[in-house]
C-alpha cells in the first residue's frame, strides 16, 4: 500500500474491546457501513490477558456478576461462574464477536495516529503494526479512512495515571504500576514487603495476590480517603442483585443507610479494619473483595495512611513502611 491509499466507509469504530464490538453491532444492525479499527491482533481489549502491556491481571475475576453484566440479547453460557475469571470474558466477547458478524468488520493491527475533520468528513490517518512481543509495535505501512462518523472505544484504563511523591527518587526498590502488574510470581515480589497506593479493585486485588500467592513478608495498603469493601455476595445472592429498581427507587439517604447497616452487621464498622472511610458507601465506586477483611484481621494485609516519602533515608521513622525496603510499590 501506499501513502495515499484510502477507504471511504459511514462509520469507523476505533477499539474492538468489549464498547467497541457493541457499538458496531448497533450500528450495523441500524444499516450503517462500519469499520472497526484495532491497534493488536486480538478481540476483548483489556480482557484478553497479556503478558505484556495493557490488559487485565493474570488472576482478574470481574467485580459484577454476569447476569448484570452480560449483553440483554446474549447471555453468558450456564457453565460459567456468577463471577467470571478474564478468560471467560475474553471467550464470552469473541463468541459475541463471531454471533452478530462483527469480526468481518475488524481491520486488526491498524494503529490510529490522527483524527481530523476535513468538510463534513473524518480523516482518519492509520499505520498497519505488529506486536514485537515486549508490549511495544513495530510500525508498517500507512492506510487513511474517510468516514462521515467517528465512535471511540479505545477505554478508560489505557493510560496509566502515575502518581508523584516528594523524595520519591530516593526510595531504591522496584516501582510497578499496576497496568504492568500480572500476578505476584511473574513481578518477581514473592517474599518481598510490598506498599499498594491506592484502595481501588485493582489495588486490593493486587493486595490480595501478594499476601496470599506472593506470600509477602508484609503487604501494605495506602489510602488517602479509606473505602467501604464489599462481598461479591451478600446473603448468598450476587451482591448486585440488590440494585434493583426497587432499591434505586428508594431516596439516596435511605439506600446508603440500608447498605451501611448491612455492611456493618455482616463485617462489623470499617474502623475496626483502619478502613476508615471518609465518605459514604454510596457516595463513590465500592471496592469489591470477598477476602480482604480476612486477610487484614490475620495481619497479612495492613491499612496505612496516604504514603509520604522523604528526601532522605536517614528521616525516616522505624516503623514507617518503606523503612530498609528492597521491595515494589505497585
Amino acid at each position: 500500500m501506499s501513502a495515499t491509499d484510502k477507504l471511504r466507509t459511514e462509520v469507523v469504530v476505533i477499539g474492538a474491546g468489549i464498547s467497541g464490538i457493541a457499538a458496531a453491532k448497533c450500528l450495523k444492525q441500524a444499516g450503517f457501513d462500519v469499520i472497526v479499527l484495532e491497534k493488536t491482533g486480538e478481540i476483548g481489549g483489556l480482557w484478553t490477558f497479556k503478558e505484556h502491556g495493557y490488559g487485565v491481571m493474570r488472576f482478574t475475576h470481574i467485580n459484577v456478576s454476569k447476569f448484570n453484566y452480560c449483553f440483554s440479547d446474549f447471555p453468558f453460557p450456564e457453565d460459567v461462574p456468577d463471577f467470571p475469571h478474564n478468560s471467560h470474558m475474553a471467550k464470552y466477547i469473541a463468541d459475541y464477536t463471531m454471533h452478530f458478524g462483527i469480526d468481518k468488520l475488524i481491520r486488526f493491527q491498524t494503529q490510529v495516529n490522527k483524527i481530523e475533520r476535513i468538510d463534513r468528513d473524518w480523516h482518519i490517518s492509520t499505520v498497519k503494526v505488529q506486536e514485537d512481543g515486549k508490549g511495544g509495535y513495530i510500525v508498517g505501512e500507512p492506510m487513511t479512512f474517510i468516514a462521515r462518523y467517528v465512535a471511540i472505544a479505545t477505554g478508560h484504563h489505557a493510560k496509566p495515571s502515575h502518581p508523584r511523591f516528594p523524595g520519591q527518587e530516593t526510595f531504591k526498590g522496584q516501582i510497578i504500576h499496576s497496568v504492568a502488574y500480572k500476578d505476584a510470581i511473574s513481578n518477581g515480589i514473592v517474599g518481598k514487603r510490598v506498599l499498594i497506593v491506592g484502595i481501588g479493585n485493582s489495588a486490593v486485588d493486587v493486595a490480595v495476590n501478594a499476601a496470599s500467592i506472593g506470600r509477602c513478608k508484609s503487604v501494605y495498603l495506602s489510602t488517602r480517603s479509606g473505602a467501604w469493601v464489599l462481598s461479591n455476595y451478600l446473603f448468598g445472592h450476587p451482591t448486585d442483585f440488590y440494585a434493583c429498581r426497587f432499591f434505586l427507587w428508594l431516596p439516596f439517604r435511605l439506600q446508603t443507610f440500608i447498605l451501611e447497616m448491612v455492611l456493618t452487621v455482616i463485617y462489623g464498622k470499617p474502623q475496626k479494619y483502619n478502613l476508615n472511610p471518609k465518605m459514604h458507601a454510596l457516595q463513590t465506586q465500592p471496592t469489591v473483595s470477598p477476602t480482604l477483611h480476612h486477610h487484614i484481621l490475620r495481619g497479612q494485609i495492613k491499612i496505612v495512611p496516604n504514603i509520604q516519602v522523604s528526601n532522605s533515608t536517614e528521616n525516616r521513622q522505624p516503623d514507617c513502611p518503606l523503612h530498609g525496603w528492597k521491595c515494589c510499590r505497585v
